[in-house]
């Protein structure tokens, strides 16, 4: 009779854990050894550098086009552009004339140093608008200027003057000033606590006679005691400050003008004199 039972090998002990072990993954010999490409969608950018420079670009003519368009700024309306004549008059009160700080510290003389141009301060500490006015034949007209720096209306609006009245001065001494043939230009003074009472105004004379404007010269002084004397009056920090606001605008100016004399100039030579014969 045959014996089906299992036979075991001789010589060692047989283990069934060690025998599982041996027997290889009948899966894991089937699945080939194949590489699998994984392709993963691209990694989003930002804006990008194209976006980045046009939007710079824009940014720049927007500021370009506002230079332009600021009131003031457009050198093409200047009445008397071509005015003759070197001297440049800074006719004011009492900031124009320098009080508190010594002579060369004052923004008229800064200014005349950093342009290299001639100036006369006609500046008279206290006079409103009115006073200028009266004092404008004497003090700005025989020294038959190239320009002239008007800086009144705080001593105006310490005083209570009436808004109407000191625009009404204003007009008059520019309209006097262009009829004489010399360019102009406004320096505004806001001392007002709630808001700027005078540029309004004083931007609708300036548009009508073609002169320029700067409004709010004081712009940062008024509210810094490191750039002031007293209430009022800036010190020689703060006089630096208004010079180079009214370099700013002063420089573009005479460039301008010079360019526009230079031009007048070649056309001058273009008409030739007859010839001249001796006689005899």
């Amino acid at each position: 009779m045959m014996d089906f039972r299992e036979r075991r090998p001789t010589g060692r002990k047989f283990d069934r854990s060690t025998a599982r072990k041996e027997q290889p993954n009948s899966r894991a010999a089937e699945r080939p050894n194949v590489f699998r490409i994984v392709t993963r969608p691209p990694a989003r950018r930002g804006l990008g550098w194209g976006v980045l420079i046009t939007a710079l670009v824009l940014v720049v003519f927007a500021l370009a086009w506002y230079l332009m368009r600021r009131p003031g700024l457009d050198l093409r309306r200047v009445a008397n552009l071509g005015a003759p004549g070197e001297v440049v008059v800074f006719f004011g009160d009492s900031i124009t004339q320098g009080y508190g700080v010594r002579p060369e510290e004052s923004f008229p003389s800064l200014v005349a140093r950093d342009l290299g141009i001639a100036v006369v301060n006609a500046g008279v500490p206290g006079e409103t608008m009115a006073a200028g006015l009266a004092r404008m034949e004497r003090d700005v007209l025989p020294h038959r200027p190239r320009l002239t720096l008007v800086e009144f209306g705080g001593n105006d609006f310490l005083r209570r003057v009436p808004l109407e009245e000191t625009l009404k001065n204003l007009d008059l001494m520019l309209k006097t000033l262009i009829a004489h043939g010399m360019m102009v230009v406004i320096l505004e003074v806001n001392v007002g606590l709630m808001g700027d009472p005078y540029l309004e105004g004083y931007r609708r004379v300036a548009e009508r006679y073609g002169a320029l404007l700067v409004g709010d010269i004081l712009s940062g002084i008024l509210g810094n005691p490191d750039l002031k004397l007293d209430g009022i009056h800036p010190n020689a920090r703060g006089h630096r400050l208004i010079a180079d606001r009214v370099v700013g605008v002063l420089r573009p100016l005479l460039h301008e003008a010079d360019r526009r004399r230079v031009s007048a100039g070649r056309q001058s030579l273009d008409f030739f004199l007859p010839a001249f014969r001796g006689v005899g």
